[in-house]
């Protein structure tokens, strides 16, 4: 599978809370990592695994994104997402957060898989 098919996918997989495809999009054979915009840091494929798993049971939320920056090689590539989140608070209050993704992908054998994942909330 190309790159483009595989962020296509891996994106795809996140908007409709889908921990079966997303978990075929990362990375078994190099440990994947997560930095949360608060810092908190995620690595290991389990440890993301169960992050996702929390959060895509979480009924509120949407994910929407526009694709800013791209940049491939032969065996690795980033991709830099603006996100518009919306969610509910505690108290049910709707709120919106915009913040970049970066993803990292390797190529390994026949596709390409996410080695890292980096949140930076927008001002």
């Amino acid at each position: 599978m190309n790159y483009q098919s595989v962020i296509k996918k891996h994106l795809k997989a996140i908007q409709q809370k889908d921990l079966a495809s997303f978990s075929r999009t990362l990375s078994k054979i190099v440990d994947v990592s997560v930095v949360m915009p608060n810092g908190h840091f995620v690595e290991g494929y389990e440890k993301v695994i169960d992050f996702h798993k929390d959060w895509f049971q979480d009924p509120d939320w949407t994910f929407q994104y526009t694709m800013v920056r791209e940049e491939i090689s032969r065996d690795m590539g980033y991709s830099v997402v603006k996100v518009n989140y919306d969610d509910r608070d505690q108290n049910g209050e709707p709120y919106n957060k915009q913040y970049y993704l970066t993803l990292v992908f390797r190529k390994m054998t026949d596709s390409w898989y996410l080695v890292h994942d980096q949140n930076t909330f927008m001002n």
